[in-house]
């Protein structure tokens, strides 16, 4: 496909696939983003690039992965862009959506951690 998307002033970026998952109702990207002399991007800076390249919301993009090769200035990232919020509820890692959103996700099984009902 290889599309060029300027993710912002200091990132820009190759989209290397775009799959339309029609089944769970979300799109599934990957970008090669380039980052030379600056430090491997934010979750936030990737998050508001992605949205700005695909005209979409923040709530509903999910970085899935960001893998960087030490000192080359590249990173591939996986991203998720759901069609609605309670498509992502119910499919999306709740400990990622925290993440990506900065609400922290409260985890369970150590002395005193509460059980969902």
């Amino acid at each position: 496909m290889s599309q060029t998307v300027k993710l912002s002033d200091k990132l820009s970026g190759v989209v290397e696939s775009v799959k339309d998952n029609s089944v769970i109702g979300r799109k599934e990207v990957v970008i090669k983003v380039f980052h030379i002399g600056v430090g491997t991007p934010s979750r936030k800076e990737l998050v508001e690039g992605i949205t700005n390249a695909f005209g979409t919301s923040k709530e509903l993009v999910l970085i899935r992965r960001v893998d960087t090769v030490y000192g080359a200035g590249i990173s591939k990232v996986i991203a998720e862009i759901y069609k609605d919020k309670e498509t992502m509820r119910m499919f999306a890692p709740a400990h990622l959506v925290g993440r990506d959103t900065g609400q922290k996700v409260k985890k369970g099984g150590g002395k005193g951690a509460q059980q969902q009902k």
